[in-house]
């Protein structure tokens, strides 16, 4: 998720700030090539269990909950598990990760509506590339990361070989994505997102361009109003904009997530 700061203003900022997630020095050999999961998740300090609810407001309506979400995070920041439920309780999505006796990554179940799907996970740590395989479908996700361990690029290819799908991720210095370009097949560009980030590392705006609807923009600003000890926010605003190519602005409704976590020890 580069930083508008000069890197030496970034440096003085960074040592003022809370440690992150554990280094990269236990818990599986997919931290030899990506950050902790719960640094990815731009979260600081131990997060163990992590809780959003999340509502929408908009004029002459009144706040309603649209969504609660779960993630829980091991004592190396690897996830273990996630989970989403709409506002009737109703489980929209969940991801289950496994690791084997050394704390390595080696498999992932996702459900989505109701759909289970299982990936088996390969490590390159030379290449700097983690490899999901969808079990039943043998659909497969090359995945690339940084030195820093953060993703780069990802390119999803058919059973058959034919890459249907491309990610290119642009990033500044902390590792935060500031161009995200989505290309299906690769070479047709869909949608991309520009975003830009406080020196504190909260996301302050994201711009989404719908290549795909006209060139269409939904616009979002983020208010951050409460924060907790370890310099994680617990309460965030989110102020949406839909610009249509004639140029008309739709205000959409406003979110609010508030946010709960707990954390290692």
């Amino acid at each position: 998720m580069k930083n508008p700061h000069k890197i030496a203003s970034f440096l003085v900022l960074a040592l003022s700030l809370p440690l992150p997630c554990p280094a990269a020095q236990a818990g599986g050999k997919h931290l030899e090539v990506m950050a902790p999961m719960c640094r990815q998740n731009d979260l600081l300090g131990r997060p163990h269990r992590v809780t959003e609810h999340s509502y929408e407001s908009s004029e002459g309506k009144p706040e309603a909950l649209e969504s609660v979400s779960h993630w829980e995070y091991d004592k190396d920041g690897n996830e273990l598990r996630n989970e989403t439920f709409d506002s009737s309780q109703r489980k929209v999505e969940s991801q289950i990760y496994t690791y084997d006796a050394e704390g390595t990554w080696i498999s992932l179940t996702e459900e989505a509506d109701g759909e289970l799907s299982r990936h088996r996970i390969a490590i390159d740590a030379k290449t700097r590339r983690i490899t999901k395989v969808n079990s039943e479908s043998k659909q497969t996700e090359f995945i690339t990361y940084s030195e820093g361990g953060f993703e780069v690029e990802s390119i999803t290819r058919n059973a058959e070989g034919k890459a249907v799908e491309k990610v290119t991720l642009q990033r500044n210095a902390a590792g935060k994505e500031e161009h995200v370009l989505f290309e299906e097949p690769p070479g047709k560009t869909t949608t991309e997102f520009f975003l830009e980030w406080t020196p504190e590392g909260f996301q302050m705006t994201a711009t989404l361009i719908m290549h795909d609807n006209d060139g269409a923009k939904i616009i979002t600003s983020y208010e951050y109003p409460e924060t907790d000890a370890a310099g994680n926010w617990l309460t965030q605003i989110q102020k949406q904009v839909l610009q249509e190519k004639n140029g008309e602005r739709i205000r959409l409704p406003t979110v609010t997530v508030k946010r709960t976590i707990s954390y290692h020890p």
